[in-house]
């Protein structure tokens, strides 16, 4: 498969070097307006050719292939004009900034029948799989409380980094948040039925440094979602059960590659620890998929990323409810 890659950024590095390392695959073109930064990418990575122009990833025809991974309010626009060019897409998450844009992108992979992906790679690895095969297998009880906890405190210190500036699809909610949600709705397949959020925005960049949500899902199960810029890194799951509970503390990606584990808690307070996948590297295994699915105009996948999005409108409204009753 020849790649185009359209964005630069640090999201970048880890599927470059997949693209690079995996027979089969080929770094073509990459794409960054900032021509300094292109530079200093292309010497590391070696893409065939370089170009400040966005567009010429998409029309290009010696690439199969396009990874979007510009920051979200461009992530729709090019995605679209990609599919439009006879190009699959893989897209970063957030899919798109709104459900209107995501919306019009199924649309668009249906209409011109070309693959459409999202990068979230935490199902693609076995551990993920093995966790959800024990949710539906009954183990745990019926399900009561999902909690979900997602942090990166570097990013408020960071500098140059789209996150921090609201009109570029900025904040924690699309970013962590997304993963809450997402999470939710892949482990379990449980939808909210009501949702009350807080949160906090920052007055200086008006971007949610923080945001909480208690949701009621279906059947009954309450979720707890939590996530921000304000604190340390955290990527921690949990399903409690009535009979049992299942907790991972690093389930968007292992910290130790070699022990990717979780565990389950009975009523005797006894933890049984699990280790799933060791050395699975969960982006080589969507790269993988990706290139087997070419053909398919969409996937559950993408469109329970489209679903995601309309939930986290839904969260940012009651945030926004919330911060007005104040």
């Amino acid at each position: 498969m020849r790649w185009g890659f359209l964005g630069i950024g640090r999201v970048t590095d880890r599927m470059a070097s997949l693209v690079n390392e995996t027979p089969g695959h080929e770094l073509i073109l990459a794409a960054g307006r900032n021509a300094d930064k292109l530079s200093v990418w292309s010497a590391k990575y070696h893409p065939s050719r370089v170009t400040t122009e966005l567009s010429d990833a998409c029309s290009d025809s010696e690439i199969d292939a396009v990874y979007v991974a510009l920051p979200p309010n461009l992530h729709s626009q090019f995605s679209i004009m990609a599919m439009s060019a006879g190009k699959s897409v893989l897209c970063e998450k957030p899919l798109a900034v709104n459900e209107t844009e995501a919306v019009a992108m199924l649309e668009c992979a249906s209409r011109t029948a070309k693959s459409l992906h999202h990068a979230t790679s935490f199902p693609y690895h076995p551990r993920s799989e093995r966790m959800r095969d024990i949710i539906r297998s009954g183990t745990l009880g019926s399900l009561r409380r999902i909690t979900i906890a997602c942090s990166s405190s570097h990013i408020l210190t960071r500098g140059d980094d789209h996150r921090l500036t609201p009109d570029l699809g900025g904040g924690c909610l699309l970013d962590l948040g997304w993963y809450c949600v997402y999470a939710t709705l892949w482990f379990t397949g449980l939808r909210p039925q009501s949702i009350a959020a807080f949160g906090t925005k920052d007055p200086a960049t008006k971007i949610w440094t923080s945001a909480q949500a208690l949701v009621q899902l279906e059947g009954g199960a309450v979720a707890h979602w939590d996530c921000g810029f304000d604190a340390a890194g955290r990527k921690w799951i949990e399903f409690a059960g009535s009979d049992a509970s299942m907790i991972c503390d690093d389930f968007l990606r292992p910290w130790d590659t070699q022990k990717p584990r979780f565990w389950i808690h009975g009523h005797d307070g006894k933890a049984a620890c699990e280790i799933v996948g060791a050395d699975a590297s969960q982006e080589s295994i969507m790269l993988d998929q990706f290139a087997k699915s070419q053909t398919q105009p969409s996937t559950d996948s993408i469109r329970l990323a489209a679903e995601t999005q309309s939930i986290l409108e839904r969260w940012q409204q009651r945030l926004v409810d919330s911060s007005n009753a104040l």
